[in-house]
């Protein structure tokens, strides 16, 4: 997606665009602000005028800036104000902290007519939550092992459900003189347990912490529950991802696998 001069100053901005690392690596920063392409408007309109008037309190956000035609989206781009931050890796304890500060302040907001989006990402939820099928086209040992996974899923409880943000491991910033930054809301209706279900589980599986930081949550059936459903969430999109590569996509679920045995050896 091309980012034109027109594009810019539909934000008021000009300028070189600079790459940043981190998501899909197609986030740009011109001058005091941070562009990123979106594919679906109806819901970047809607996750973004949440984002705008949110008030976020322990915690900040990058806050979404009007084109001149007053929406979020201009020709297939957002834009938000650029604020200081860098991923830290591990540090589950502290992101945990911050999440739960998040959700607080998501949990007053509606989500009737929440745009549900059309990506991977959001068919993972529903394979997690079993309302929608396995990938169709992954290989027969890839459906074999993400339906033993769901074969272990029993429901723990009655659930009280919000908007959630589902990404959190790698887009919680640190700042050595600010308070810790939110970006790149990944949002889904859901419990508050399956947010920091996937957060722990990104950090064990990908960012190298111990699994004794399993131990970070509470040690009941729900949060076991949770635990499962977000394992078989990321594996869910790993298979879509991977296709017929059956070696890659074992290669990945390894990752997790202290996880599935853990929690193997520990049924709710």
């Amino acid at each position: 997606m091309l980012l034109s001069e027109e594009i810019l100053k539909s934000f008021g901005l000009q300028g070189e665009a600079l790459p940043l690392e981190g998501g899909q690596n197609t986030t740009v920063k011109v001058q005091d602000a941070v562009l990123k392409p979106s594919e679906n408007v109806r819901h970047a309109e809607w996750v973004l005028g949440i984002m705008h008037d949110l008030q976020p309190r322990g915690y900040r956000i990058s806050r979404p800036i009007h084109a001149r035609n007053g929406s979020f989206v201009s020709d297939g781009w957002t834009c938000s104000r650029f604020e200081p931050g860098r991923e830290v890796q591990g540090h589950l304890e502290q992101k945990l902290k911050v999440a739960r500060l998040y959700h607080r302040d998501l949990a007053a907001i509606p989500y009737d007519g929440f745009p549900e989006p059309d990506h991977p990402w959001s068919h993972g939820h529903r394979i997690a939550w079993q309302t929608e099928g396995l990938p169709a086209g992954s290989p027969d040992p890839v459906k074999d092992f993400l339906a033993g996974l769901l074969g272990k899923v029993k429901r723990s409880g009655e659930y009280t459900v919000q908007l959630i943000h589902a990404d959190l491991a790698g887009n919680i910033l640190f700042d050595e003189a600010l308070g810790p930054l939110i970006i790149d809301f990944s949002p889904t209706v859901a419990p508050e347990a399956y947010a920091e279900a996937i957060l722990v589980c990104d950090g064990i599986a990908w960012q190298g912490c111990p699994l004794s930081d399993l131990g970070l949550l509470p040690d009941d059936g729900h949060y076991r529950e949770m635990l499962l459903r977000a394992v078989i969430f990321r594996l869910s999109v790993s298979a879509i991802f991977c296709g017929e590569d059956t070696e890659r996509f074992f290669t990945e679920a390894e990752a997790f696998g202290p996880i599935i045995e853990h929690l193997a050896l520990n049924p709710y």
